[in-house]
């Protein structure tokens, strides 16, 4: 979205990034080969809470509503789902990115360039796009008219599955309307 809109401003009433990736201060920690990786239940979920203290995982991100998600997501891919055990299975393109750009300190496009009113969301906990590459981002983002940097509190990079979803959604729609 940052790349389209720093090429199109003329087409961009407002930009929102939602946790969005910069450059990483240490090498990533993964690699992909083909394109697709995959992960069980248990790999998804346990990813998917890093970063919430332990004793707040159930209060933060319900169970119920990860096996719900869960179920909905294998819904929409009956080749993964049919696997034994049954995984989500992802495309390896952004990892590949992760590697040879944002690892490489190689951004793929340039906040200057970006002069439309930009809001930065994303939660505290987020293990995948700490706060530090969004307060980045904020600092070069020097043309946008107007620019917002919000921190949810208690969530994580998966925040729009856990309880503080709702601040997400709120937030991104008082910024659109506003």
């Amino acid at each position: 979205m940052a790349g389209y809109t720093m090429s199109n401003n003329d087409k961009v009433n407002k930009l929102v990034l939602y946790a969005p990736l910069w450059h990483l201060k240490a090498p990533p920690p993964f690699s992909g080969a083909g394109a697709y990786r995959t992960a069980s239940r248990d790999v998804v979920r346990e990813r998917g809470i890093r970063g919430i203290p332990p004793q707040a995982v159930e209060g933060v991100s319900p169970t119920a509503w990860f096996d719900a998600w869960w179920r909905a997501t294998l819904a929409t891919d009956p080749v993964g789902a049919t696997q034994n055990p049954p995984v989500v299975r992802a495309p390896n393109g952004v990892l590949k990115d992760i590697v040879d750009y944002w690892g490489a300190g190689k951004a793929t496009w340039e906040p200057e360039m970006i002069r439309v009113p930009t809001l930065l969301i994303l939660a505290e906990w987020d293990q995948d796009t700490p706060l530090y590459m969004a307060q980045e981002v904020f600092a070069k983002l020097i043309n946008a008219p107007y620019k917002r940097h919000v921190v949810i509190g208690e969530g994580t990079h998966t925040v729009a599955l856990e309880k503080s979803r709702m601040h997400l959604i709120n937030q991104v729609r008082s910024f659109l309307d506003e």
